[in-house]
Formats: C-alpha cells, sequence, structure tokens
C-alpha cells in the first residue's frame, strides 16, 4: 500500500506523520498533515548527469518515480526508514543497474540524492540538508559544483565585489547561508574572477531554502551545456 508522508517539521527531532508504515514512502513538499508519527529520514532526489536521460531511481528494489526523471529534474522529498539502504538507478524502465550504492540514513535527518557524472559511469552525491528554518525575514541558500569537468568555482550575484560562496570543487557543497529576500537577484558563477554562468532575475523569498547547483559540461554546447540552476528544499 502507498502512503502519503506528510507534516515535515524543523525542529531538531523531526517527526513524520503516516498513514501506515512502508519501506519507502512518498511524499508531497507542500501539503502536510497529521495521522500516527514515526521518525524517518527524508530524502530528495535530483537528476544532475548530463547525457544521461530518462532514468528510474531505486530504493531498496522499489522504483521511487512514478513519471519521467530526466536531466535537471527534482523529484521532492520521499520517506524512508534509519539505517543501511539501497540507492541505484537504471535506465527508466530497464532492470540493468547503472549504478548502485549503500548508503547510511539517520532518523530526523534530511538528505539530497544527486545523479552525476555521465555514461557510462553515471554515481550517486548524497548530501545532507539543514532545513532548519532561516532566521526572521531571511532566506537560506547553499552551493553545489555538479559541473564534471568545470574547476573550483564561486558564487556571486550581480554587482557585488565578494563571493557569496567561494572555491567548490567538483562534488562539494557549501553548508547553507543566510540570504535577504530579493524579488530578482542575478546569480553569477565566477572563475578567477571571470563569469562563466548567469541565472538572471531569481526569486528568492523570506523563509524559505534554496539550492543553486552548476550543471551540465564546458565542453558542450548544446542542451547538457555548463549552466546554473537552483530548487527550492523548502
Amino acid at each position: 500500500m502507498k502512503t502519503t508522508l506528510k507534516n515535515f517539521n524543523t525542529t531538531p527531532k523531526i517527526i513524520y506523520a503516516l498513514i501506515a508504515l512502508t519501506l519507502f514512502i512518498s511524499a508531497c513538499k507542500k501539503d502536510w498533515g497529521d495521522s500516527g508519527s514515526v521518525t524517518v529520514a527524508g530524502i530528495g532526489f535530483v537528476h544532475a548527469s548530463p547525457g544521461t536521460g530518462a532514468i528510474d531511481f531505486i530504493v531498496d528494489n522499489q522504483k521511487v518515480n512514478n513519471k519521467d526523471f530526466t536531466y535537471t529534474k527534482d523529484l521532492g522529498y520521499f520517506g524512508a526508514y534509519p539505517g543501511s539502504r539501497l540507492f541505484g538507478i537504471t535506465k527508466k524502465d530497464s532492470l540493468k543497474y547503472l549504478v548502485k550504492t549503500n548508503v547510511t540514513l539517520q532518523s530526523g535527518l534530511f538528505y539530497s540524492a544527486f545523479v552525476i557524472d555521465v555514461l557510462p559511469s553515471p554515481n550517486i552525491l548524497l548530501v545532507q540538508d539543514d532545513l532548519k528554518a532561516p532566521e526572521t525575514g531571511k532566506a537560506k541558500i547553499r552551493f553545489i559544483n555538479l559541473s564534471p569537468d568545470a574547476p573550483a568555482l564561486d558564487l556571486a550575484i550581480e554587482g557585488t565585489s565578494t563571493p557569496l560562496i567561494t572555491a567548490k570543487a567538483y562534488k562539494e557543497a557549501s553548508t547553507f547561508i543566510s540570504i535577504d529576500p530579493s524579488v530578482s537577484y542575478n546569480f553569477q558563477i565566477k572563475e578567477s574572477n571571470n563569469v562563466t554562468a548567469t541565472l538572471p532575475a531569481t526569486k528568492i523569498e523570506s523563509g524559505k531554502i534554496y539550492t543553486l547547483w552548476t550543471k551540465g559540461l564546458k565542453s558542450k554546447t548544446d542542451s547538457t551545456k555548463f549552466g546554473l540552476a537552483i530548487l527550492t528544499n523548502k
């Protein structure tokens, strides 16, 4: 039976309300309610593997996505019991793993699982998410460099002299930092102070939490070319 994960809470001990217990529980980001409760881990999934095409994400032999999971897509958060879990990916509707790995999840914590690298050897990068509420009147952001052929990168805002986050190598995630909300930030990626990608007119809302991540390949000019993307964690 498929159940809905509800009532995410960002207090130190995160309690999830479940209709019934299952090994892996589908979740919605926005519409939470109440039911019986159990402490689990929250997992978000992001396809950041340029050129890999549509895939299925598998947890303990159960497919997570019930829709196409294509490049740059974010599936939102799901719930999983803590402990050792088997994560894997296959091409869409295939039974053959492209990669699989064991991960250890802790109850009450949130994570994001990014599908990274390129065919024939994509991988899974698991990072912990800090979903504690921002300070009053602020938002929180972090930056992750997920461009396989890019050097260490800085995240900056157009018109400011000092980058927000500096020198993040491939697969490296910053901590979350506080930022003022704005209806129109022009985010920039810089290499040695040269702008190499932009994300213009980006709305950042008070009370929300975001991840900005570099995508694609610097060596490409097609749909997998180098760029900057954003997802809303909360």
